[in-house]
């Protein structure tokens, strides 16, 4: 029960929890109509940062913990005890503000499986609008123009710089049984294509630019940058507000919401805060002095991930990203950005990339290839000195779940994170046959040319166990995490179809914590789209 204070308080129709790209969508369509006073509020910082919108140069500032949450989590004993630093923006745009920009909608069979599975309302048929009106596509593809959006806030671009590498990828995987995808984000997601990027003429395309700035011109919404909540406030059960605190507060503030809360913190922040307020398993709670207003275990369960993996090898005859980044060939790179705007500082982490089925008799792709004409080295985000070319691949419906918990009631400490990578042996499978696949591309007419020789995984991983046992210790996180506030009408889900907590009232979860499980590809373009449509939900309450 919240207690009447002396602390500074505010008043307003909608308080927002988290800058990131749901938080932005929804700030913009929430504060649109210009009759409802909105709040949002970023524990990070401003995007102002140069670095944020050249989008090479994400790289700068990738591993930089004042842009970034840099999770920790707990020793995997399925990846021989390893923690990982798991990303996460920190940042107005969340991590759309540091991501690698790719555009990759999630497939007809995923959604109208999560309406089977008591996701109503979230069908195929019922999210394309969604994705169409978020979008403004500007590339030349017209194929698949009736699915396609070119009015929205959400710009999406052809790749400004085709790398010969990369068109040997596609080719190669046409060699070896992909059809070529025109589209990848049309009708299908099956087959070898150029990827998508947000990307506007020279500049990253993330919410914070296309949704927010904007709209932080109008007198009814309120923006706040490190602004960091430490709990939702409850009258009953009916979420009220929220309690938070700024560099140089000397004591906490809160805000009321006439109407909602909505919480769009992210994968951890999300069940993080609710466990914080008094929602989630009641053992836990009491284990951080937190008394329960709605008990409900499976909030910070269901943690999943797209288990990164890579297959790297050398190249000869051809100036890859490797070399293009240092010395006369970066001058000339960054002459080429400054006067028209192209060359590979316009690059996301992937250029293109193809989706295959791991198996017979599936209905869909289940994994995914992400080809890079360079490589990284130990430091993600580093390119190596040696020339070199990689494919990243990892499952794309991970079968293998974690979980998030609260450690105390204090917000700045991280909950502990249990990733429980290769626990299912679906994904361990799948994981084998992304290996197997990439081999047989660098091997392809097409690409062989260019190839030297695998350095990784090598030569002593040629077995299904020795591919396994390299992912276990050296996979790592694909950054697509989803699912800690499950979506859904059982016991099992956190909030309801219409994104509502189940057990309380007058609150909502709005990010990629509510999707059931991952889609195909990079997970951002799915979130601006489950924004836009909460937004609509919101507005019709």
């Amino acid at each position: 029960m919240t207690q009447k204070t002396s602390l500074t308080t505010e008043t307003v129709d909608y308080c927002i929890v988290g800058a990131g790209p749901a938080g932005c969508v929804l700030a913009n369509r929430l504060s649109e109509n210009g009759k409802h006073s909105v709040t949002l509020l970023e524990a990070g910082r401003s995007d102002a940062h140069p670095f944020i919108h050249i989008p090479a140069a994400f790289i700068f500032i990738y591993n930089n913990s004042r842009y970034n949450w840099r999770f920790t989590s707990e020793p995997d004993p399925n990846l021989k005890g390893r923690s990982l630093v798991i990303t996460q923006g920190k940042v107005l745009g969340g991590s759309s503000s540091i991501n690698g920009m790719l555009h990759v909608r999630g497939q007809r069979e995923e959604f109208d499986q999560w309406a089977q599975s008591g996701c109503s309302g979230w069908s195929y048929d019922e999210v394309l609008p969604y994705y169409r009106k978020a979008e403004s596509y500007q590339g030349s593809e017209r194929s698949s123009a009736a699915i396609r959006g070119f009015e929205g806030h959400h710009a999406v671009s052809d790749a400004a710089d085709v790398h010969p590498l990369t068109r040997a990828f596609v080719k190669g995987a046409q060699e070896v049984g992909m059809p070529y995808n025109a589209d990848m984000n049309g009708e299908t997601r099956e087959g070898a294509a150029f990827f998508q990027h947000n990307r506007k003429g020279r500049f990253r395309s993330q919410p914070a630019q296309t949704y927010l700035r904007s709209a932080k011109k109008r007198p009814n919404l309120d923006v706040k940058v490190e602004a960091t909540v430490s709990r939702i406030l409850f009258e009953g059960t009916r979420a009220v507000g929220v309690e938070y605190s700024r560099p140089g507060y000397t004591q906490p503030r809160r805000i009321f919401a006439r109407k909602e809360v909505i919480v769009s913190a992210g994968v951890f922040k999300s069940p993080q805060l609710l466990q914080m307020s008094g929602v989630g398993n009641p053992a836990l709670l009491q284990s951080i002095g937190v008394e329960t207003i709605a008990a409900n275990g499976s909030v910070g369960s269901n943690l999943r991930d797209h288990f990164l993996m890579t297959v790297v090898q050398r190249a000869r005859g051809i100036a890859t990203l490797n070399e293009r980044s240092r010395g006369w060939r970066l001058g000339k790179e960054l002459l080429r950005y400054a006067l028209f705007g192209g060359g590979m500082l316009t690059l996301g982490t992937g250029s293109a990339g193809a989706f295959f089925r791991s198996r017979p008799g599936l209905a869909a792709p289940d994994a995914q290839l992400m080809f890079i004409p360079g490589s990284y080295g130990p430091v993600p985000g580093i390119l190596e000195n040696e020339p070199g070319m990689s494919i990243g691949f990892w499952p794309s419906h991970p079968q293998s779940a974690g979980s998030v918990a609260v450690r105390s009631t204090n917000p700045a400490e991280q909950p502990s994170i249990q990733t429980n990578f290769l626990s299912a042996e679906y994904d361990r499978q799948v994981v084998v046959e992304c290996v197997r696949k990439s081999r047989a591309i660098f091997a392809s007419k097409a690409m062989a040319q260019w190839s030297v020789g695998e350095v990784k995984p090598g030569a002593d991983a040629r077995s299904d166990d020795e591919i396994v046992d390299y992912a276990r210790e050296f996979g790592r996180s694909g950054m697509h995490l989803v699912g800690t506030c499950k979506m859904g009408s059982n016991d099992d889900a956190v909030v309801d179809p219409q994104l509502r907590v189940r057990g309380v009232s007058g609150l909502r979860v709005v990010d990629a914590s509510v999707m059931p499980n991952c889609t195909v590809g990079n997970v951002n373009a799915t979130i601006v789209m489950m924004a836009e449509k909460a937004a609509d939900m919101i507005l019709a309450s």
